[in-house]
């Protein structure tokens, strides 16, 4: 069985941050008490369905991201643990109303006369010219780049398993599909106001050995491509999380179960004003048949005793639990580790500072390893990301024209084409004391 924390909603904004106005920060402090309980901690995947901020500023992602650590902590889960999608409040509005040109293309996408097809010509117009159809994504990008779920013009969606190969009962693996579905958000927002777009889907698949499990903002009825996006949804995702409605509850659709959550911080001027979070638990049976179990147990603010409890359901179970056919499949017999002495391929990684031969890693271990690195790497200080690439070797004195992400994407990019991400591992594992004791994922030592 894997486990998982599944958020949306924060809101966090610095607005009274740590004065007597803030009146959220009881909430928050009652979740991260209620979380350690009967069994809710190290988790094996920390979800968060976007609205992460309030107005997409810097300074309210450096608070989400120092509560969103201290929430790791508390529930013992390691640092790569949390994966991240954008909603509509991630984006700064304030740039999209003083940038003519961006509002001008967000209702140009909007007009309800284009056809899909010329909407999607559009779109890929606007993302592959020189204009910046992210910009007021700006601040959540580099936030979301430092948890290795990073959303860019030539890659909106981001795909990723879990490191160090955990699994399900039967050996299926678990795809997380992490969907920005805030791209035309913007004072604008309406229901079928927004899109996906098919670019977002292209490494969908319906492979036995996967569950797909989808981490998107806004459910599909927001979208204007929404019939599509559910297509897909309803072929090829198993378990598909929202937010935004703030409005908890669990549904299936054909062979998918579609998982709405609350919110952390609802409008308190909502009718229905319960804050809410829900616990994920994915399993495999394969007698009779091969299915996938999900279990969601979801637990809500009790106002009169100022913490969260265990939400009923309707029948007086204390969870929701769905039963998905999955095709059958049997789990390969497995293959020793293949090493080898040739020349780096995609696959294949060798580097210089460290005694060892190369070993192959599979596309998705590999994919899991980077990522990893990658977010250990944003935990150290910036005068210590500096030393590990030049102890690396994957400095290029280039860099320093380039600002903010930008910089260590042209880094992250020279590590992979040089086939030293083993060493550019050595270098963070030698300044982070969470690695020490862990193998090199990118070598096998001699």
């Amino acid at each position: 069985m894997l486990t998982f924390l599944h958020l949306s909603d924060l809101h966090i904004t610095t607005t009274d941050a740590g004065s007597q106005f803030d009146r959220d920060v009881k909430i928050r402090e009652a979740l991260l008490a209620d979380l350690g309980k009967d069994g809710r901690t190290n988790f094996d995947g920390i979800l968060v369905t976007g609205d992460i901020t309030y107005h997409g500023r810097a300074e309210e992602f450096a608070r989400a991201k120092a509560w969103l650590e201290e929430l790791r902590a508390v529930t013992s889960s390691s640092p790569e643990a949390l994966f991240v999608v954008p909603g509509n409040h991630d984006v700064n509005q304030a740039k999209v109303e003083t940038d003519t040109m961006l509002w001008d293309v967000h209702q140009g996408l909007r007009n309800k006369g284009m056809s899909p097809e010329d909407r999607l010509k559009s779109l890929e117009k606007k993302l592959r010219d020189s204009f910046d159809f992210l910009t007021a994504l700006t601040e959540y990008r580099t936030f979301a780049t430092e948890y290795g779920c990073p959303t860019s013009p030539t890659e909106l969606a981001w795909v990723q398993v879990l490191d160090g190969y955990k699994i399900l009962e039967d050996g299926t693996s678990v795809r997380f599909h992490g969907l920005n579905s805030a791209l035309l958000s913007d004072g604008k927002d309406e229901k079928a106001n927004l899109m996906l777009s098919d670019f977002q889907f292209r490494r969908f698949d319906s492979k036995p050995n996967y569950v797909n499990v989808v981490l998107c903002h806004h459910p599909h009825g927001w979208l204007m491509d929404g019939n599509e996006s559910n297509d897909y949804f309803r072929k090829q995702a198993h378990v598909i999380l929202c937010g935004h409605e703030h409005d908890a509850r669990c549904y299936k659709e054909d062979s998918s179960l579609r998982v709405y959550a609350g919110a952390i911080h609802p409008n308190r001027r909502e009718s229905r004003w319960e804050p809410c979070y829900h616990v994920l638990r994915l399993s495999v049976s394969t007698v009779p048949k091969r299915e996938l179990i999900v279990n969601v147990e979801t637990r809500v603010w009790r106002d009169k005793d100022k913490c969260f409890g265990q939400y009923v359901q309707s029948d007086g179970s204390p969870r929701y639990e769905e039963r998905i056919e999955l095709p059958e499949w049997v789990r390969p017999a497995v293959v020793a580790p293949v090493i080898s002495n040739s020349p780096p391929t995609e696959s294949v990684l060798s580097y210089s500072p460290v005694k060892a031969v190369a070993a192959t890693l599979t596309d998705d271990a590999f994919a899991a390893a980077r990522r990893k690195l990658i977010v250990h790497f944003f935990r150290l200080g910036t005068i210590s990301r500096y030393q590990t690439v030049i102890d690396a070797g994957v400095w290029d004195e280039s860099d320093d024209a380039l600002d903010g992400q930008a910089r260590w994407a042209s880094v992250f990019e020279r590590t992979e084409k040089s086939g030293k991400f083993a060493a550019l591992w050595e270098a963070v594992a030698a300044k982070d004391e969470t690695l020490t004791g862990q193998s090199n994922p990118f070598t096998t030592q001699d």
